[in-house]
């Protein structure tokens, strides 16, 4: 356990799910990591192999927790958060990113997909996630190497509240599946 009182967060995305291969909203929705989704997990195992993590969290999705599995590849524990899941697209779930812009148009489309408090339809805003992802955030150890593999909306409003995004310009900050943000 590192006491010095330092505390590094290694926030990941996920690695690529059948839904991001296909270009679908998931959110909760619960697909598989596609072969190259594996090896970009294997190859953060390798990245991160370094790393001796005290504490080790992830969403309980399958592509989250099979990413956060193959990471830890059994060396630490992992806990499981309902409170680090994607947003919910309600409505939009499963559905073709291309198809939605095109029936809701580009406006709707980018504020509800990229923006702070629109939300799609029966789904959550951004600023929804990050109420719920802030309560979490607050219980987070002071000190020590934390690993919280999550998804990409997920870690785009921690970055909000954390500082490193303002809302107004979370539409374009971009987090790729199999990568992470390391906030010290």
């Amino acid at each position: 356990m590192n006491n010095q009182g330092k505390r590094k967060i290694w926030f990941v995305r996920h690695a690529q799910s059948e839904y991001n291969k296909k270009h679908l909203f998931t959110g909760w929705h619960d697909p598989d990591l596609t072969q190259k989704g594996v090896d970009a997990a294997r190859e953060l195992k390798n990245d991160l192999s370094s790393v001796d993590f005290d504490y080790v969290f992830s969403s309980p999705l399958k592509r989250a927790a099979e990413t956060a599995s193959l990471i830890v590849d059994g060396r630490f524990e992992i806990k499981y958060d309902d409170r680090l899941k994607e947003r919910s697209y309600g409505d939009w779930s499963g559905l073709n990113k291309s198809e939605i812009k095109e029936q809701v148009g580009e406006e709707l489309f980018l504020s509800a997909r990229r923006g702070w408090s629109t939300k799609p339809p029966n789904g959550e805003s951004l600023e929804d996630v990050s109420n719920r992802v802030s309560s979490f955030l607050e219980t987070l150890p002071l000190s020590g190497n934390l690993l919280v593999v999550s998804h990409g909306n997920t870690i785009r409003a921690i970055s909000v509240l954390l500082g490193i995004n303002k809302k107004e310009d979370i539409s374009s900050y971009e987090i790729m599946t199999g990568s992470f943000l390391l906030v010290e």
